[in-house]
């Protein structure tokens, strides 16, 4: 029973690691989208781009290709 509860508790805990690294993406990626249209745009941040920058920041694997891809363009 105590085998049972410690790979419980260590699957838990592998769960949460990985929960925090893709939150930890997530903000990573949300920064730099909303970094790079203060540079590239006009000094401010607009509704829409806080939308693409979270939705971006959702998705941030899959981002990380497009964004490569695109920049071989």
């Amino acid at each position: 029973m105590f085998v049972s509860s410690d790979r419980t508790r260590s699957r838990r805990q592998a769960w949460l690691i990985a929960l925090l690294l893709y939150a930890l993406g997530v903000g990573i990626d949300v920064a730099h989208h909303l970094i790079d249209d203060l540079h590239n745009g006009n000094q401010a941040i607009e509704v829409a781009e806080v939308a693409v920058a979270f939705s971006a920041g959702l998705f941030w694997p899959v981002d990380l290709i497009a964004m490569s891809l695109l920049a071989m363009r």
